[in-house]
């Protein structure tokens, strides 16, 4: 497989989840309770971890799956080769410079971060925008909109200037 599958393909594939795992399971979709798991296992002593962990030790056996069925179709698709949609010298450079390993501190503090941060807005952008919105939840609906409009503003306004 030398590219993703199209957006008319895996968006259902993606809405079709959604209502799975709230039938058959009675789960809501988000994969940023197995923070607060991790968080409970590793840190119990700090109130926000001190909870009663059986509930949410679904979430993380669904972070391991997706982790371990991402590796499995990589090997059965022989690898997946990035795309890159716009090949300008600025996106290449982009490219090549973010993901050096001397990069390695910051992905990791801000994966904490950001973790924690969706955590404390009670889900992270995939439950908000895929489960909340579905719902008709208001604080998903504004949630969602805040992403774009700060994804917006990094895209245009940030990342330009900084490499």
């Amino acid at each position: 497989m030398n590219s993703p599958l199209p957006w008319f393909i895996a968006g259902p594939l993606i809405g079709l989840i959604v209502p799975a795992l709230l039938f058959l399971r009675e789960k809501q979709f988000g994969i940023s309770s197995s923070y607060r798991f991790m968080g409970g296992v590793l840190l119990p002593k700090i109130k926000y971890f001190n909870y009663n962990k059986d509930a949410d030790r679904w979430q993380l056996q669904f972070a391991i799956g997706l982790i371990l069925s991402g590796l499995v179709a990589g090997q059965f698709f022989n690898g997946f080769d990035a795309v890159i949609v716009d090949p300008t010298e600025d996106y290449q450079k982009i490219a090549l410079n973010i993901y050096d390993i001397k990069n390695a501190f910051q992905f990791f503090i801000g994966g904490i971060l950001v973790g924690f941060g969706a955590r404390y807005a009670n889900g992270c952008t995939a439950g908000h925008c895929i489960m909340g919105v579905s719902q008709f939840a208001f604080s998903s609906i504004l949630a969602t909109i805040a992403f774009f409009i700060g994804g917006l503003i990094g895209s245009f306004f940030i990342n330009p200037y900084i490499f």
